[in-house]
């Protein structure tokens, strides 16, 4: 009796700085396979092995959990399609401490990037390479954090573009995104997704600034990506709240207080206006954890 062998023809790729395991959500399984995965948080890699793991207890073989400066190249397996890079932002955000790719969070780019150039130099070269990050990097360093970026992808033989995205577009939430976007050299580029200038909404005026202080090197390497914008329209926050919830514990108007009490200025005066208006207004709030 023949057995037939079942072929995986879905793309590979590496996701670095994984957390939770976002980009891989996004990527999906039909299309993509994650090979190998990389967080150094115990509790965000608790949560990467809940949503990925198998077995009792749920283990994920992929997801080694380590510093990415510990990791050398023989970890990694095979050739992925793509790696992706979501490094951490806490120095370039606009809310840090504007340490840039100099400090210890946001610095940790380098031994990241140092292990994709290992694997490069071994003829693993990947096709394509995505770094995430916040759009703090485009202008970190009066430009300079940025232009290094492309800089080092240019370097290993890619064409570079990128996009900031925000998430407006697709739920009530704004939280721009910027995506800098590399394809290999030896890859044939369809034309239809490049475009010949910059053009809204995935191209700001910060993302276009940030490309004219490019050195002209760089910007001849450079590729306007082409990028559908979604037609359907996007329901207010309000909206989607149901009125009266089950299964919620309201907070005590002490508690209440204590969170008003973190608000900045600005934001406690902006609360102050929406609760003079005659209709429900929702909003969120978050704590920034370092």
């Amino acid at each position: 009796m023949s057995v037939k062998t079942v072929t995986d023809t879905r793309f590979t790729f590496y996701e670095f700085f994984a957390g939770g395991g976002m980009a891989r959500i996004g990527l999906g399984d039909d299309h993509w396979r994650c090979t190998f995965a990389n967080e150094w948080c115990e509790k965000k890699a608790a949560s990467y092995t809940a949503r990925f793991g198998t077995g009792n207890p749920k283990r994920c073989k992929e997801l080694e959990v380590s510093d990415v400066a510990d990791l050398k190249p023989h970890q990694l397996p095979g050739t992925p399609a793509l790696v992706w890079g979501s490094f951490p932002c806490q120095d370039l955000s606009l809310a840090g401490n504007g340490a840039g790719l100099k400090g210890e969070r946001s610095g940790t780019f380098k031994p990241f990037w140092k292990l994709i150039r290992q694997i490069v130099e071994e003829g693993r070269t990947p096709k394509l390479i995505v770094l995430e990050n916040v759009i703090g990097a485009l202008s970190s360093h009066e430009g300079q954090d940025f232009t290094y970026l492309v800089e080092v992808v240019v370097k290993e033989g890619y064409k570079v573009g990128a996009l900031v995205i925000d998430a407006v577009h697709f739920l009530p939430q704004s939280r721009p995104r910027l995506f800098i976007v590399g394809v290999h050299e030896s890859v044939a580029i369809p034309s239809q997704v490049m475009l010949p200038d910059a053009s809204d909404p995935w191209h700001n005026k910060a993302l276009r600034n940030a490309f004219a202080r490019l050195p002209e090197r760089l910007q001849d390497e450079w590729i306007w990506w082409r990028v559908p914008v979604p037609s359907n329209s996007i329901k207010p926050f309000a909206d989607i709240i149901e009125e009266e919830p089950t299964g919620v514990e309201w907070h005590t108007s002490g508690q209440t207080g204590h969170i008003l009490s973190l608000m900045s200025p600005l934001h406690r005066q902006k609360l102050r206006k929406a609760q003079l208006l005659e209709r429900k207004i929702v909003g969120t709030v978050y704590r920034r954890m370092l």
